[in-house]
């Protein structure tokens, strides 16, 4: 269900989606890795195309962000992904990322919890 690109990101994932400080999100995102940007092209596209089930709050927090969601997902290079993300002029929205990757996040962590407890036997 969850890509391995996105899981291996989750540490990145995590920590853009609990910063507060719109300074520190515009540096971990210049400073992102390639295999980073994809993952966060990935999420919004899984998020267009419905793979992820989303509470009515969780969409109505990703409504006032719905175009800049599809532009990164329609996105399929590094560059183009730095570009959107890391954009001048507009600027991010500022409740985009803990909205857009909170859901994400915690799919992912039961995804992970439920593949160590198998995998030890419980």
């Amino acid at each position: 269900m969850i890509s391995q690109i996105v899981k291996n990101n989750y540490p990145f994932l995590k920590q853009l989606a609990k910063t507060r400080s719109l300074q520190k999100r515009k540096r971990l995102l210049k400073q992102a890795t390639i295999a980073q940007l994809v993952s966060l092209s990935e999420i919004c596209l899984n998020i267009v195309k419905n793979k992820f089930q989303l509470t009515k709050r969780q969409k109505a927090r990703l409504v006032p962000f719905a175009d800049f969601v599809r532009r990164i997902g329609r996105v399929r290079t590094e560059r183009g992904a730095r570009r959107i993300v890391i954009q001048k002029g507009n600027g991010l929205p500022l409740g985009l990322f803990p909205a857009l990757l909170t859901p994400i996040i915690i799919e992912l962590a039961k995804n992970l919890s439920s593949n160590f407890s198998t995998n030890n036997g419980q």
